[in-house]
């Protein structure tokens, strides 16, 4: 077991070892300047290690002189960029050796120097060109220096040799780097670039216009359904990033170092922002609900924001390098622990998030200079667009799934809807001396309403009238074991009985919560009696006084735990009385300010109304509702019935 361990270890030993040669580049071997490097106006940026020796001697420029001891310094000695052993003494010398592909024999080509400093450069002891300090852009992006064309008759070796000078106080004042940038490319470069550059402008165009366009989708799908808050920070994340690319844009045309300096700060900012909505849409759609430790990252994404914008010294990269550390720290947190939450179709968008770290790391590592990118668009552009593809893959599959699930539930409204409607009574009982008159009209939900009629043997009419707690098929299966009750025990003597019974056969049920209100009354031409269990009172309207009166409220509703009994109260009748059963829906109603209509109101509605035929009653009181509603919609079903003696 030691042996293969071992064993392993040299493994990885070798591994770095070769990785590490890798990463030394150029040197020391010369640079071979190849015809397909040059394509489409692309430039060979010399921006490995050079050959390096501190001071000043013009003989260090003659390509015969022997530079093997020289010490390897990258040309820009940023502070990610590999500096002397010593120091920088303000003044030193640079040495690259070249080789010529045949095709590029007598082919015109152009160095180009781009320095903060002071900077001559030679090609074979020649001096090539020079260029006086320009300064930095925000950031460490080199200004354009000198530009000058050169053929290679032969293949070589060739040998630049670069003076750069550039004081420490010089740099400190002006906020500069160190060091200059050599470029090789073909003399007729910037028109083979017009047309290429046409692609990366249509790319970046595309980069800000599709994050645009998934901004107000995503912020569209919010406003519709709230709930779904990963719409909203990824949204947020869009929004921001066209900040960064935005800024970048702006960061690569400044004109002013000012305008320079803000755009890089906008740029460091805006990928915080970036970096932290992605952190929250992971953890919208991964956790049940926001870790507490979001606010920490965004309290110290607030802090790392003010010191861009506040601090003196262009802020480092590392910024938002240690930032979006923390942030793979905490999804690999999140995913070792139980606070994520399965949901279909996550793995989508998980990838889609570990493409993008993977990208955003390869971008980290080219801005360090350990990985060359010589390209117009930048890495995280691409890590954007696996993200957004991921995230639509994903949106698209909930979207069927929610669609499904809604096809589903309105399948199961319709048949509660039906079933609802079958308890009610296909037709009105015929009773001599009294007229009858019901109607219901439902809300988007389905309720619980329901009314019956039952002829007693005696020849009394039997009215039930109830409302079952609750919505959907749950208030639609009490409703109709109520009836079925109802029809069995609807012509016994004691209202109160047939309560009790209903109320016995409810609790073995186990219909938790649900529980019904429910009104028994016995009509005929001269008597009422009222047996009530939760339901609002009976109105009896009065033809001789034009009163209302109020009959039968009280006692606890059926197939709910609580004890009592259920009172009758009666109440004589005459001709032209009418009786109004109103359900609870019809008193709740809104108004546009959203007050209910109350049942005093709905008092002063019946007295007004009553006198006339028992159907013109119902419709009279339900177009007073509806004006009273207005554009509002309904809340609850309304039920009425109306009983009238003739």
């Amino acid at each position: 077991m030691l042996r293969q361990t071992l064993h392993r270890y040299r493994i990885a030993a070798f591994a770095i070892i070769l990785a590490a040669a890798a990463a030394r580049g150029q040197e020391p071997t010369p640079v071979t300047i190849r015809a397909a490097a040059l394509a489409n106006g692309d430039a060979l940026v010399l921006s490995y290690e050079w050959r390096y020796h501190s001071g000043d001697d013009p003989r260090w420029a003659d390509p015969s002189f022997d530079d093997s001891h020289w010490e390897l310094v990258e040309p820009v000695m940023s502070r990610f960029g590999q500096r002397p052993r010593d120091g920088w003494p303000g003044t030193g010398w640079f040495r690259r050796h070249l080789r010529i592909e045949p095709a590029m024999r007598g082919v015109p080509l152009a160095v180009r120097v781009e320095s903060p400093g002071e900077t001559a450069v030679f090609l074979d002891g020649k001096r090539l060109m020079s260029v006086a300090a320009s300064g930095l852009r925000a950031g460490g992006r080199l200004k354009s220096g000198a530009r000058r064309e050169v053929v290679f008759s032969s293949r070589g070796p060739h040998v630049l040799a670069v003076r750069h000078s550039l004081s420490l106080a010089e740099r400190h004042a002006q906020s500069r780097d160190l060091g200059f940038l050599l470029f090789i490319e073909r003399a007729d470069a910037a028109a083979l670039r017009s047309a290429a550059e046409r692609l990366p402008t249509m790319l970046l165009a595309v980069f800000t216009a599709v994050p645009a366009f998934l901004v107000l989708l995503h912020l569209a799908l919010f406003l519709s359904y709230p709930k779904a808050r990963e719409n909203l920070f990824y949204a947020l994340a869009m929004a921001a990033f066209v900040a960064v690319v935005i800024a970048d844009l702006g960061l690569e045309r400044a004109a002013s170092e000012f305008w320079s300096a803000l755009a890089g700060r906008l740029v460091l900012a805006s990928v915080l922002a970036t970096i932290f909505f992605f952190l929250l849409t992971y953890y919208a759609v991964r956790t049940r609900t926001l870790p507490r430790t979001w606010i920490a990252f965004g309290a110290l994404g607030a802090v790392l924001t003010a010191w861009i914008f506040l601090s003196p010294d262009f802020p480092s990269q590392w910024t938002w390098f240690v930032y979006f550390g923390l942030v793979i720290v905490e999804v690999i947190r999140v995913e070792t622990t139980g606070e994520k939450a399965q949901r279909e179709g996550v793995q989508i968008l998980l990838g889609g998030f570990a493409i993008m770290m993977a990208i955003v790391l390869l971008q980290i590592l080219m801005q360090l200079d350990v990985i060359p990118f010589d390209g117009e668009i930048r890495p995280y552009l691409y890590g954007l667009l696996v993200v957004a593809v991921a995230m639509s893959l994903f949106l698209a599959r909930s979207f069927a799934r929610t669609s499904v699930e809604n096809a589903r539930k309105t399948s199961e409204i319709e048949a509660a809807r039906a079933l609802q409607l079958s308890m009610l009574p296909s037709a009105l009982p015929a009773v001599e001396g009294l007229e009858t008159a019901a109607a219901m009209v439902t809300a988007s939900e389905v309720g619980g309403d329901y009314y019956d009629f039952r002829v007693a043997p005696d020849g009394s009419l039997v009215v039930a009238f109830g409302d079952a707690t609750g919505h959907g098929v749950a208030a639609g299966i009490m409703v109709t074991a109520i009836k079925a009750l109802f029809s069995t025990l609807g012509g016994a003597e004691s209202l109160s009985s047939v309560l009790a019974e209903c109320g016995r056969v409810l609790r073995e049920m186990h219909v938790k919560p649900l529980h019904m209100c429910l009104a028994l009354a016995r009509l005929t031409p001269r008597s009422v009696s009222l047996c009530s269990a939760a339901m609002p009172p009976v109105l009896i309207h009065r033809a001789g006084s034009g009163r209302v009166e109020e009959l039968g409220a009280g006692g606890p509703p059926v197939g709910s735990r609580l004890a009592g009994a259920w009172k009758e109260h009666c109440a004589s009748l005459a001709p032209g009385d009418t009786l109004l059963f109103a359900s609870d829906g019809f008193a709740e109603q809104l108004d546009a300010a959203g007050h209910p209509l109350g049942y005093e109101r709905l008092s002063e509605i019946f007295q007004a109304a009553a006198g006339g035929p028992a159907r013109e009653l119902v419709e009279t009181l339900f177009a007073r509702l509806a004006e009273w509603r207005g554009g509002r919609e309904q809340g609850d079903d309304v039920t009425l019935v109306v009983v009238r003696v003739t």
